[in-house]
């Protein structure tokens, strides 16, 4: 018998429905500042975050020792996730009264509200195949224990994705899904630097973009006044989300107070302030190869005055340059403004099982009709061709 198999020989797979039941070793392998940790997993539940439970899962080989750990995010679908302003009345009902009878749950292998986080890891002695296996097990077991009608699976490790696409086709891999991210260039030094490498027309909007938000003052938040002006931002925030069409789950008041007390200077936030009115606030994290913005919000009644949400882009520019940072993640929302800022799209890896067949069929037509649209939105290239900024490392542009 193999080594592997000889590991895997009544290997067992336990669950648990809360990260303070974790067993004391669940630590064990995992690297340091890994979302996995107990405490980090303990503060993370301790949010609160409405509709939203957390399952966990290990595998453990017949000697006990630890070989694969995975956490699990469970949505419960309600009508407030649909927006009733973006969609026609008929579909709003169908969809109120599906989601009323029907109670859909949705199980999430990765984080609802980050995209910076892993939440599956495997020791260095299971093979990946067979930590593929696991997880695929474990997903479907969970799916199926919870009574999810879909299974999201965001971002995987590496090696685990070629095995999903090839051995697991009923996980259809949503290829439209992209990040918007830029290139900084070692060599700049300021916000001027930017401007300079841009074409003039876009240099010009630059400008004038900019000068709308003149009056506006940016303090950066510590954790006390993140915690005084909670409050404030969740409403800033919820201006924002309530344009969305579709809410895959809500933050609450609690999120970015509890994570700045969780992660400290790795958060930053940022309010905009127009007099000692709170217009807006950014926040991002800090990596050494990365600026990741996180949760913005703003008032859209001053947006027009102080063109607040370019401004938030072009102030994350300022501030991965500021941080000395190779590259700038601006996410998944709202493609076109920010490719307007110089991002170019790298696609992620993010799949999507739906249990009903006849549902699952229609999906995957919807997902077909959408790859071939290629998003509806169009790439811009704001650069001048000698700032050499067409491409961020890894994108399909």
């Amino acid at each position: 018998m193999s080594s592997c198999r000889r590991l895997l020989s009544r290997a067992g797979t336990r669950s648990y429905r809360s990260a303070n039941e974790l067993p004391a070793d669940w630590d064990v392998n995992l690297p340091a500042g890994h979302f996995l940790l107990k405490d980090t997993l303990v503060a993370d539940e301790a949010i609160a975050l409405p509709d939203v439970g957390y399952r966990y899962a290990e595998l453990r080989s017949a000697q006990g020792q630890l070989l694969a750990q995975a956490a699990f995010q469970l949505l419960r679908l309600k009508p407030e996730h649909l927006n009733r302003e973006a969609v026609s009345p008929w579909q709003y009902r169908a969809w109120n009264i599906y989601s009323v009878v029907a109670k859909p749950g949705m199980l999430i292998a990765g984080h609802l509200f980050r995209h910076d986080v892993q939440t599956f890891h495997y020791a260095g002695i299971l093979p990946d195949y067979e930590a593929f296996r696991w997880y695929r097990d474990a997903l479907r077991d969970m799916g199926r224990a919870c009574g999810v009608q879909a299974v999201l699976v965001k971002e995987p490790p590496p090696a685990i994705v070629p095995l999903l696409l090839h051995y697991s086709p009923e996980f259809m891999l949503l290829r439209n899904d992209s990040s918007m991210q830029m290139a900084i260039p070692e060599a700049w030094t300021g916000i001027g630097d930017y401007e300079k490498a841009l074409k003039h027309k876009y240099a010009q909007r630059f400008r004038k973009l900019r000068g709308a938000a003149a009056g506006l003052e940016i303090r950066e938040l510590d954790l006390a006044a993140v915690r005084m002006h909670a409050a404030s931002m969740f409403g800033l925030y919820r201006q924002v989300s309530g344009t969305q069409k579709v809410r895959v789950g809500l933050l609450n008041e609690a999120f970015l107070p509890a994570l700045k007390a969780h992660y400290g200077d790795r958060l930053k936030v940022w309010g905009f302030y127009a007099g000692e009115e709170l217009v807006a606030f950014a926040s991002a994290w800090v990596y050494p190869d990365r600026l990741d913005m996180f949760y913005i919000g703003f008032d859209y009644g001053r947006n027009a005055d102080y063109q607040l949400y370019f401004n938030i882009l072009f102030f994350a520019v300022e501030q991965a340059i500021r941080f000395s940072v190779p590259k700038l993640v601006l996410g998944r929302t709202a493609l076109e403004a920010k490719a307007r800022v110089g991002c170019r799209p790298e696609y992620l890896n993010t799949f999507l099982y739906v249990t009903n067949p006849l549902l699952r069929n229609l999906v995957t037509r919807l997902q077909a009709r959408f790859t071939e649209s290629g998003g509806d939105w169009e790439q811009r290239h704001p650069f001048k061709a000698e700032a050499g900024l067409g491409v961020v490392e890894g994108a399909v542009g």
